[in-house]
C-alpha cells in the first residue's frame, strides 16, 4: 500500500488516457484543470517567501512543476514512481519545459541533494504513515535546502487540534462515493475501465484502485492501494520539523481565486 509499484499502475493508466487531460491542465475553468487551479496558492508562497529555485516532491506526472516553471520558477521535480517521472519527462519535452526530473522518494531527497534550494514543496504527507518515515521525509527535504531555505506542504494547520481528526477523516469519507467508476477510456484497440473501492480506519481512508482491462478480446485485472491519513496532528509536524532542524514553523493564508488557503512553511 503507498508503494512506488502501487503508484506505477495508477500513473500508468492516467497516462493512457492524456488524451482527455493534457489539453486542458492548464485551463483552470476546465474539469480536467485542477493543477492549473491548485497551482497558484503555492506560487503564492513561493512568491512571499522569494524562492527562485525549488524543488516539487511527490510531483508525480509533473504538471504542477511545469506551470511553476512557467512563471518563472527553476523546478526540478522528484517521485518514487518511474512510470510518473518517465512521463513527466516527456510531458516537459513536449512543451519544451525545462524542467529536470528525477525518481526519488521524500525520504531519499538528502541523498541526491545537498542545499540546492531555496524552497521544497510537498502535499503527499498524508502518504506517510509512520513517525519515522515523517521524520526522515523533514530531515531529507532540510538537507536538500540552503540555509534559509522553506519547506512548503500541506497538512494539518496550526489552529487545529487532535479531535479535528476525526472530523476530517468523516468530511473525507461524505465526500465521495463509496464505489465510483472514476475513469472509463479506450484507444487503439485498448480499453480500460477505473472502479475505486473507498474503505476507512480510525483515522485513514483507503482507497483500492481497480483497472479492469480490455484488450484482444480478453480481459485483465490490476490493482493499487493508497492509505491517504488524517492522523497527524500540528504537534507531530512541529516534533519532526523541529528535529530535522528546521527553526520555525507556521501556518500561512493565501487568498487565490476568492478563496482563503493554508499552507504549512518551515524555515531552516
Amino acid at each position: 500500500m503507498n508503494t512506488s509499484e502501487d503508484w506505477d499502475v495508477i500513473w500508468k493508466w492516467q497516462w493512457f488516457r492524456r488524451a482527455l487531460w493534457q489539453p486542458h491542465y492548464r485551463d483552470a475553468k476546465h474539469p480536467e484543470g485542477r493543477p492549473a487551479r491548485t497551482t497558484p496558492m503555492w506560487a503564492e508562497i513561493l512568491k512571499q517567501l522569494d524562492a527562485k529555485r525549488v524543488l516539487d516532491c511527490n510531483c508525480g506526472l509533473g504538471l504542477r512543476a511545469l506551470l511553476l516553471q512557467e512563471q518563472g520558477f527553476e523546478v526540478v521535480g522528484t517521485d518514487p514512481s518511474p512510470v510518473a517521472i518517465r512521463h513527466a519527462q516527456e510531458l516537459a519535452e513536449f512543451r519544451a519545459c525545462p524542467v529536470d526530473f528525477h525518481v526519488c522518494s521524500c525520504e531519499g531527497l538528502g541523498l541526491k541533494f545537498e542545499a540546492e534550494f531555496d524552497a521544497v514543496i510537498n502535499d503527499a504527507l498524508a502518504w506517510v504513515l509512520t513517525t519515522d518515515d515523517l521524520r526522515a521525509a523533514a530531515r531529507n527535504a532540510a538537507r536538500a535546502l540552503k540555509p534559509g531555505g522553506a519547506l512548503v506542504f500541506a497538512g494539518p494547520d496550526q489552529w487545529s487540534s487532535p479531535g479535528d481528526r476525526a472530523e476530517r477523516v468523516e468530511h473525507a469519507w461524505e465526500s465521495a462515493p463509496r464505489y465510483q467508476i472514476r475513469a472509463n477510456y479506450g484507444h487503439g484497440g485498448l480499453h480500460m475501465t477505473l472502479v475505486v473501492a473507498r474503505d476507512r480506519d480510525e483515522f485513514s481512508i483507503i482507497e483500492n484502485h481497480l483497472f479492469i482491462i480490455h484488450e484482444g478480446g480478453a480481459a485483465r485485472l490490476e490493482t493499487a492501494a493508497i492509505r491517504s491519513t488524517m492522523g497527524w496532528t500540528w504537534a507531530d509536524l512541529e516534533e519532526a520539523c523541529t528535529s530535522a532542524g528546521f527553526e520555525s514553523l507556521q501556518t500561512v493564508k493565501t487568498m487565490v481565486g476568492g478563496r482563503e488557503h493554508h499552507l504549512n512553511v518551515a524555515r531552516r
